[in-house]
This record gives C-alpha cells, structure tokens and sequence, in this order.
C-alpha cells in the first residue's frame, strides 16, 4: 500500500501545502491537499461536491471499521510505530468489502501495507464462514526498508495467508505501452489484484509510467480476474485502453477504479485501422486509440 506518499487525502481539506501528522498509532491517510483555485467556476464547484462525497464516504467508512474490533485491532498494530501516510479508511473498507463479497481465493498485492492485513483478515473470516481452506494474499514490495518493516508489523494472526516478497522494478510493454513490472511476480492463478504502492518510475531513466503487472495476470488468466486500482490516473487511462470503460470503471466518490471481472479474452489490442474512424475533414482531427479483442 502506498503508506509512503499520497498526494490527496480522503476529505480533501486544506494544509497550507504542510502535510498534517496524525498520532503514528492511528491507521489511515495522513491529510493533504489538492488546491482547484487555479481553475474556473466550474471545476471548484465539481470539486466541492467531490469532496463532500469523498468525506461523507470516509466518516462512514471510518466508523464501520472501528465497529470491527478485530480488524481494527490488526491495522492498528500494523501501523504501530511507523508515519503512516498512504491509503485512506474508504480505501481500506472497499478492499474488505470486495473480498468478503467475491470471496477470491488468491490475492495479488501490488504494495506492501496497512491494505495487506485488510485483506488477509477478509480471506480468514471468509474460512471461516465457508469452511474451506485459507486463501492468500501475496504481497509484493520493491523498497528493501519499507519491506523489512512491514515485514516485522504484520500481525501474527495474518502471517498464515501472507506472502510477503521483495522484488525490484524493471521496465516492460504491452503493445505500445510502456510501463513498470516486478521482476519476480509468482506465476499464481491470481483472481483478485490490488494494485498500490507509490507512483511508478522507470529504473532506467525515470520516466513516470504505469503498473503493468495487473495486465500480465489477466492475460494469462482463464478466470475471471477483479481489481482495485488506487489513485494513479495514468494506470487508471491505460487500463480503460486495454479493457474497455465497462470493464474499467473509475469511482469518483472512491477514487479508485474497479476492473473486472475480465480474463485473457477481455484484453485489447491495436488494430492496423486503429485511427481511421477519427480522421475528419472539416475540422481538426484527434486521433484516438481504437483497440479491439481477439473476438
């Protein structure tokens, strides 16, 4: 999870630009902002009642976990002794919610934190309730240090469905998109992806780019395959690229994008014809990326 960095936070209220600090043993996003000053009348009116939404949601997300004594207890101890930064309490209940709803049974992680345990005590209560075996979560982590501390947070209740690895970053494509992968993603029939962490850079020159490894898991995937996509609008436009918006939907009140349920025949390619239903002759043409399945 991106307990490293965010750029805004749940409520949107404003810090002068001075990221707000809350008790070190608090799960949750630490407040920041995003100012719409700049901009006319309409986006700041957007912008309120965006907020507003995100705020209600984040009070109510809140609220419902404290309620569950047992997960909250497990984030709590997880965040115990580190400044916390990352996701924020909605991010937290809507992968507890997906998992208990979808009931998923292997959880790929793309960012160790706070949402590992979330989802690791979502896999154990559903156990419980069907009787089958554990599920698991995998949790990958390319920064060594964050890893060795998340490593040594993780509660020992959750420690049974939890597969923590570190892997660095390299660089790698589909088609003509270029983007970031862990180099040593396990080859798991993965049915649920969370895809987090910190913004992507290239390794080898910088560039900010996208999470390729939730489409290397859909395309090789006979099953359907769901995700949840945090707050990272270049993956967000990309996987609308390749899957389509039905099958990419962003949430504004979430300000996640939920993907699936999709397989490997869901995953878009380009076509030699690709702009030639955009070319105009009146006026002046945008093109645009036209992809289309194997179907």
């Amino acid at each position: 999870m991106a307990e490293r960095q965010r750029t805004m936070n749940e409520i949107g209220t404003p810090t002068g630009g001075t990221p707000a600090r809350r008790s070190e043993h608090t799960p949750g996003a630490v407040p920041t902002a995003v100012s719409a000053a700049a901009y006319g009348p309409l986006v700041r009116a957007r912008k309120w009642m965006v907020d507003r939404m995100v705020a209600r949601r984040a009070r109510r997300a809140e609220a419902i976990l404290r309620r569950n004594t047992t997960l909250w207890d497990l984030m709590t101890r997880a965040a115990a002794g580190t400044a916390v930064t990352g996701a924020s309490y909605s991010d937290y209940l809507t992968l507890y919610e997906q998992v208990r709803a979808y009931r998923p049974r292997e959880i790929l992680e793309c960012g160790t934190g706070i949402s590992t345990v979330v989802l690791a005590c979502a896999l154990i209560e559903n156990a419980a309730e069907d009787g089958g075996e554990l599920g698991r979560v995998t949790s990958m982590e390319d920064d060594r240090d964050w890893f060795e501390v998340a490593g040594k947070r993780l509660p020992d209740e959750v420690r049974s469905v939890v597969d923590l690895i570190h892997s660095p970053k390299v660089d790698g494509f589909y088609k003509c998109f270029r983007g970031v992968q862990y180099a040593e993603l396990p080859g798991r029939p993965f049915d649920f992806v969370f895809s987090d962490g910190p913004d992507r850079h290239s390794p080898v020159n910088g560039d900010k780019l996208f999470n390729l490894d939730l489409i290397h898991v859909v395309r090789r995937s006979e099953t359907p395959v769901r995700a949840v996509v945090d707050n990272h609008y270049l993956t967000f436009y990309i996987l609308q690229k390749i899957f389509g918006i039905a099958q990419a939907r962003y949430s504004v009140s979430h300000k996640l994008m939920f993907v699936g349920p999709v397989t490997k025949r869901d995953v878009r390619f380009l076509r030699k014809e690709s702009f030639l239903p955009d070319l105009r002759i009146f006026s002046t043409t945008e093109l645009k990326l036209r992809m289309a399945r194997e179907d």
